[in-house]
């Protein structure tokens, strides 16, 4: 079952959802604090009989935040409304877990109309002095250390609300009936956890805050309250009045999942929802959306328009996203495109990692988006994106820009090669976000980062703000199995040479805190005829040499 990822832009809000199936429209809304990616299973269950929309709710996943100082879960169910107008969807059934339960019942409370039945798995019940526990002393929050261990925190926080309800009483009357989560499970609620950031406790709370059982009496359309052995809301059956309309469904999420599509089969929307729209600008910042290329999904990022004059192609440094590169985006001010590169970031997974596999993306990039040429910009191993690209179609590259281009003398690419990336392969523990955090650290302290001797210290100012390797590390962990081959590729690949024979005009930059402003003089030494542009740390100092380098 296909399962595609989409952006849709409502108001200045900017929406993410999955979709798949056909059929009458179903949506799920995941709980706190997760994202869509939690509810691939049951989404495609459901997509056997209906569309079925798994979305990122304000605040969570790749979804923008409600405009509201402390949202309450009627504004979520407004707000998923709203989302589903912009769509075109006039009717759907509601499915959510826990938080998105919630929001799933208000939906229909508050929209009767426009939802045909609304199922619920874990539908929130608290006590007032529950609510309040949960509220000063559940959702703690998130602070980043200079030494990574709030990664740590994160991933026993994350771990321990699937081993005792709630997670911060930690004693056998409150363990979970459920088994601990995996290791993958664990890894990618840490990334949605990252994602949100402390934001995580404005949706969070709003579950604390509603009114649960009170809207009953209220509803108008059918909602079925389904509850999990294993679950903790499972435990709060015997609360529900006699007339509701309740399900104890397996323990099992698969086999639920079909007892669940049954369920919403009684009362299905009404029509198929349309084709879904692209996103539509936004004042001030990209424009986000994903491109089909072949048989993947490429998340792309586009300022201005791109239609008036060649853009500015921005290759981001992999491992990475081009999500660490939308405030330059946004203070460019020109056209221009940013991309993930297969196996990055929000894009498809990518069978290799190579500069040419990502300067192939690139043109195909600017493909679908009807470009034909280019300005290339290209940071780290994306320049050896760009130089690759530019190789490959001298005709569509106007000029190429290499901001610290990772460009190492043949004598140490094999070696370093070998040795710059560690395995990164989610471990249990939770051990590999501080392996990738240290690293990424001691890259600001030492060159080569894993010679940590005097000789090897590095002379300008280290960027070591926790809140800045916080967001490098996320966007890194994305893809924790493309890691290390794509340091790998970066190091090992011959820039040099490659650049050498270039016939394009070459503009040469780094700031001098960059992790590989040292490899800048063997750059301009083998391209005497560059131009260099050395700038400050600032982004107005960053956006200046762009734009310096582009006038050359």
């Amino acid at each position: 079952m296909k399962v595609t990822k989409h952006f849709v832009s409502v108001g200045n809000r900017r929406v993410h959802y999955t979709r798949a199936g056909a059929g009458p429209a179903v949506c799920l809304l995941h709980a706190s604090p997760c994202s869509a990616k939690v509810l691939r299973e049951p989404q495609e269950v459901f997509a056997g009989a209906f569309t079925a929309f798994a979305f990122d709710t304000p605040g969570f996943g790749l979804s923008d935040l409600l405009p509201l100082d402390q949202p309450e879960i009627e504004d979520f169910a407004d707000g998923l409304a709203e989302a589903l107008s912009v769509m075109g969807v006039e009717q759907a059934a509601t499915y959510g877990r826990h938080t998105g339960a919630s929001i799933a019942v208000e939906y229909a409370r508050r929209h009767p109309d426009r939802c045909s039945m609304a199922l619920t798995d874990g539908f929130p019940v608290f006590s007032v002095k529950a609510a309040q526990e949960r509220l000063t002393k559940y959702l703690l929050p998130i602070v980043p250390s200079w030494d990574g261990s709030h990664l740590v925190w994160l991933w026993y926080r994350y771990r321990d609300q699937h081993v005792f309800w709630p997670w911060h009483n930690q004693t056998l009357a409150f363990r979970a009936d459920t088994d601990a989560p995996d290791t993958e499970f664990n890894h990618r609620g840490v990334l949605e956890l990252l994602e949100a950031g402390d934001g995580y406790r404005i949706g969070y709370s709003a579950a604390f805050r509603h009114r649960g059982l009170e809207v009953l009496p209220e509803l108008r359309v059918p909602v079925c309250f389904g509850n999990r052995p294993g679950d903790s809301q499972h435990r709060t059956m015997a609360q529900y009045p006699a007339e509701a309309w309740q399900e104890e469904m397996p323990r099992d999420p698969l086999a639920a999942a079909a007892v669940e599509r049954q369920i919403l089969l009684r009362h299905p929307s009404r029509a198929e929802p349309p084709a879904p729209p692209m996103a539509t600008p936004i004042a001030g910042r990209s424009t986000t959306n994903y491109l089909t290329i072949g048989d993947d999904q490429v998340l792309v990022r586009v300022m201005g328009d791109i239609h008036a004059a060649p853009p500015l192609v921005i290759a981001p440094h992999v491992p990475g996203s081009s999500a660490l590169y939308e405030d330059l985006l946004r203070a460019l001010d020109i056209p221009a495109i940013s991309f993930d590169p297969l196996g990055h970031g929000e894009s498809d997974a990518g069978a290799v990692q190579s500069p040419e596999a990502w300067a192939t993306t690139l043109w195909q990039v600017c493909d679908a988006l009807g470009v034909k040429q280019a300005h290339l910009l290209g940071h780290n191993s994306g320049a050896a994106t760009v130089v690759a690209a530019a190789a490959a179609r001298p005709d569509r590259a106007l000029s190429v820009l290499l901001d610290a281009p990772i460009a190492l003398p043949a004598r140490l690419r094999a070696e370093w090669a070998d040795r710059w990336a560690p395995d990164v392969t989610p471990s249990w523990d939770g051990s590999h976000l501080l392996k990738m955090w240290h690293m990424r650290r001691d890259m600001g302290l030492w060159f080569p980062w894993w010679d940590r001797r005097l000789v090897n210290a590095r002379k300008a100012e280290p960027r070591l703000e926790p809140e800045r390797l916080q967001v490098e590390i996320r966007e890194q962990a994305k893809n924790p199995r493309s890691f290390a081959p794509a340091w790998r590729a970066a190091i090992a690949w011959p820039l040099l040479e490659r650049l050498a024979a270039l016939p394009h005009r070459v503009a040469l930059l780094s700031a001098e805190s960059d992790l590989f402003a040292q490899c800048l003089p063997a750059a301009a030494a083998m391209r005497p005829d560059a131009a260099i542009h050395r700038h400050g740390d600032t982004l107005a100092d960053r956006v200046a040499a762009i734009r310096a380098a582009m006038r050359d």
